[in-house]
């Protein structure tokens, strides 16, 4: 009986796991007809679509301050693009809000990040950015390079917590970040793609030791080199708030029935 239930469980096993390729193998044909997305195009694109507030101007790190990790490269401007460079472990740079004479959002706001990895394998624009009175970070690509998620939400980082997921960054493809942010949850899209969908509301939130100095903002890479063209934000709509807030206000019915 035991030999059954075990060839069983092997055969189902065979089977789900041939499904699943299958599967992968009809969403990689559907993307392969897919056009490819331009990140510098569709960001450009909406330029006069929203009114930006850019903390990058393109030409220099004013507002930026170099947090000199240890082993790290120095940041500088190449061909209108902040170049984190390829350090021993960490670069980063933070937003000086106290030079730009302004505080950054701390809710119901979009954050753009346009970037690239041209050398490593792991993140390449982390973003540390500001959600209430505390900050979390977007990874992309750590843990050797295909890890997306936020650090930390309770507790745990972007490779443990229920934000992590698997993406296949490639170097030297701009990528386009959108982080939009309110009180309640948070939405990241990668290119057109949603990659992360979290409600916060009642979650620990914080950085890890690392970035912790980026707080509210900042950019760090990981034994990579990073290329970072736009950093720019802008208020949320009324619609796109309450399209934001809409899955908080499904798990606070939810909870509240099961109460």
């Amino acid at each position: 009986m035991k030999r059954f239930f075990s060839l069983a469980v092997a055969a189902t096993v065979a089977t789900l796991a041939l499904f699943a390729s299958n599967a992968s193998f009809v969403k990689a044909a559907d993307d392969a007809d897919k056009p490819a997305y331009d990140a510098l195009a569709e960001s450009k694109a909406d330029d006069d679509k929203y009114e930006w507030t850019y903390l990058f101007d393109g030409k220099t790190l004013k507002n930026w301050v170099d947090l000199e990790d240890a082993g790290a490269e120095t940041p500088v401007v190449e061909d209108g693009a902040i170049v984190l460079g390829m350090g021993a472990s960490s670069t980063s740079i933070k937003f000086d809000e106290e030079a730009a004479g302004f505080k950054l959002p701390r809710e119901n706001y979009e954050l753009e990040i346009v970037s690239r990895r041209e050398m490593g394998t792991d993140f390449f624009s982390a973003t540390t950015f500001p959600i209430g009175d505390v900050s979390v970070t977007l990874i992309n690509g750590g843990w050797g390079g295909a890890v997306l998620g936020i650090s930390n939400v309770d507790d745990m980082d972007a490779s443990q917590n229920s934000t992590s997921s698997f993406y296949n960054f490639k170097n030297d493809k701009w990528y386009r970040f959108r982080i939009q942010v309110s009180k309640r949850a948070l939405r990241v899209w990668v290119d057109d793609e949603v990659g992360i969908d979290c409600v916060v509301e009642g979650r620990r939130l914080g950085t890890r030791f690392e970035v912790s100095r980026c707080e509210p903002l900042g950019l760090t890479s990981w034994i990579s080199k990073g290329v970072i063209k736009v950093v720019r934000f802008r208020a949320l709509t009324d619609a796109e708030l309450k399209t934001l807030n809409e899955r908080a206000d499904e798990e606070a019915k939810f909870f509240q029935i099961g109460n």
